[in-house]
């Protein structure tokens, strides 16, 4: 099992101690880019796609796994 499948497998458990650094390492996976640093939040774009906008904080919170879940989540479809 590849870093990236381990990291997917734990987004998707849902933890409530996920580093800011683990989640950026599987949103980077996915195609987005770091756009800017604007104050404490990092925003990620990917191109047809809406921008994330994660806070640079540990641990991430459960709102924003969602998020990050439901932003890849066709892309975790295509992969399959």
């Amino acid at each position: 099992m590849s870093r990236k499948e381990k990291l997917l497998q734990r987004l998707l458990s849902r933890p409530k101690d996920l580093r800011f650094e683990e989640l950026e390492k599987l949103i980077l996976s996915f195609g987005y880019s770091l756009d800017r640093i604007r104050g404490s939040h990092a925003i990620y774009c990917k191109a047809g796609r809406s921008p994330l906008t994660i806070p640079v904080k540990t641990p991430v919170k459960s709102y924003l796994i969602k998020q990050v879940l439901a932003a890849i989540e066709d892309d975790l479809t295509d992969e399959e």
